[in-house]
């Protein structure tokens, strides 16, 4: 093949993995496998081997540099990236737009956004002839930190704008902001892992996602499942469209990715129902929102309204109500994962959080125990985001009446009454019993479950059922089980049972990747069992 057709070839796998990284990332729709996907990744680093000369900054290749920086330096911004006034309740929202009805009438007859308020951290990407080039932190506003190395990592950012190649011409000089954030079940698998490793998990995914861009060795950054919505142009060199509703239409068609649950309304009081519907819904998005931001949809009043300290006036976040309770702690349970780790939970004086009845949290593991001081019969702060399970954030000291117990983490293994061990450089405790039946199940459950072998009908109660009556001691005797064993056991009907030895069937034709993963070696997750 000659040099001119490798040449063109290299360009048309750069388009085609920008493309599925698009879909894979950003609209969560993938067209082709990851095996397809990581053949074109081998071809194109065969061809830059091969033509050291042709690798460009746009290259999928680029996004991870092995070079570890000393520290970031410092990036000052194009514009003031400004932050928001906030409004808690529907008389603030109305008290913001006398303020500014005041200042200019034509806000009488202005239309708004209301935007999910995204609790992650604020970055610029600056685009250069559309290509990415930098990307800071918003810093104090005014200064940042050079991230750019990090965010490449990032496959939901376009290294080149536009997307597809027939959609508008990208300005010579772009500046947009937005927010990088890790979604709840991301963060909820992350954490898993970690607890699974004997490694200390993370608090919150905002604190997470924030670190994770911090890191000086952009490869650690890379195994963080960060995310971006962008949602702001700061500066452009080409005339750009005048309402933020055909802004954000316009991001969209360059290839970025934006927030989707955006409403467009004309009149204040439909403001109001929408951030007041916002408190219900927050509780049923895939990441963490802190409040709703309301913006004069006509960027030519939102400029003319000016700022008022570092807060344009033009727009205003509406601030939710926090998703923190206080309650007692009654005790401290301890489960057993499927790695023998010793999980410490607490079990709560039931307590109502955004409209769930919450009676457990997670302790994290016992070394955050002893840390926070937190102790049996304290009062303790509760918080609770989406779907995820419920933490305790610390006690209440002045609470505290002397009758409060200190926490002794145990010596042996509540499933099997062990011994228990904890491996230099871990803050997790390990049962060392090979044969303790709550290692078992749990290694069974994570087997049979439906992000390993996907066994439908095979859930932990039925687990627990077969292990108790010794039908199986090993995820091996799955494949082994019997009808006429089964159905002797009580609430195991002839269909549930034959349904269930179908589904043991099918599991058979998953991927290596699958088993690899399902077959829960330590330190071996979903994506290096892929690999």
């Amino acid at each position: 093949m000659d040099s001119k057709k490798d040449f063109q070839k290299l360009e048309h796998i750069k388009r085609e993995i920008r493309l599925h990284n698009h879909r894979y990332y950003v609209l969560n729709d993938p067209l082709i496998s990851d095996l397809e996907y990581d053949q074109l990744m081998i071809e194109i680093r065969e061809i830059e081997y091969k033509n050291p000369e042709w690798i460009s900054s746009d290259s999928p290749t680029q996004r991870i540099d092995t070079k570890i920086s000393e520290k970031f330096s410092k990036v000052e911004h194009i514009v003031p990236i400004l932050s928001l006034a906030n409004a808690f309740d529907a008389n603030g929202l109305r008290a913001w737009y006398e303020r500014i009805l005041k200042i200019d009438e034509r806000v009488f007859n202005a239309s708004y956004s209301v935007e999910p308020k995204l609790d992650g951290l604020t970055v610029v990407l600056q685009y250069e002839k559309g290509v990415f080039v930098q990307g800071a932190t918003r810093g104090n506003g005014i200064i940042g930190e050079d991230i750019t190395t990090n965010l490449r990592t990032l496959k939901s950012i376009p290294l080149r704008i536009p997307l597809n190649p027939e959609g508008p011409k990208p300005p010579a000089s772009l500046y947009v902001r937005g927010e990088v954030f890790i979604d709840l079940e991301d963060f909820a698998k992350l954490n898993n892992m970690l607890e699974e490793e004997g490694k200390k998990v993370y608090q919150t995914p905002r604190n997470t996602a924030a670190g994770a861009l911090r890191q000086l060795d952009p490869k650690i950054t890379a195994t963080r499942p960060l995310r971006i919505l962008v949602y702001t142009i700061l500066q452009s060199s080409d005339s750009l469209p005048l309402t933020q509703e055909n802004r954000l239409g316009y991001l969209k068609e360059l290839g970025f990715p934006v927030p989707e649950d955006i409403v467009f309304a004309d009149e204040l009081e439909e403001v109001v129902y929408q951030c007041e519907n916002w408190i219900e819904k927050r509780n049923h998005l895939a990441f963490e929102i802190d409040g709703a931001v309301v913006k004069l949809n006509e960027i030519n009043i939102f400029d003319d309204l000016g700022v008022t300290g570092k807060d344009p006036r033009g727009a205003i976040a509406f601030k939710f109500p926090a998703q923190e309770v206080t309650t007692k702690l009654n005790d401290i349970g301890v489960k057993v994962g499927r790695t023998g780790v010793l999980t410490p939970y607490a079990i709560l004086e039931p307590v109502e959080i955004g409209g769930v009845i919450v009676s457990q949290a997670t302790l994290h593991n016992f070394d955050f125990i002893s840390d926070k001081d937190i102790r049996v019969g304290d009062r303790v702060r509760i918080k609770r985001a989406g779907d995820v399970i419920p933490y305790v954030m610390g006690p209440i000291l002045d609470a505290r009446s002397g009758d409060e117990l200190i926490y002794i983490e145990p010596t042996e293994c509540p499933g099997c009454s062990g011994q228990v061990r904890r491996d230099e450089g871990e803050v997790a405790l390990y049962c060392q019993n090979p044969e303790c039946p709550e290692k078992i199940i749990r290694k069974i459950a994570h087997f049979v479950s439906r992000q390993t072998l996907d066994i439908v009908g095979f859930g932990i109660k039925i687990v627990e059922v077969l292990v108790k009556e010794k039908l199986i001691k090993e995820v091996s005797d799955i494949y082994k089980l019997k009808r006429d064993e089964i159905i002797e056991l009580e609430g195991f009907a002839e269909k549930k049972v034959d349904n269930l030895l179908s589904s043991i069937e099918a599991s058979k034709t998953q991927n290596l990747g699958k088993l690899i993963f399902a077959l829960g070696i330590k330190g071996v997750g979903e994506v290096a069992s892929n690999d």
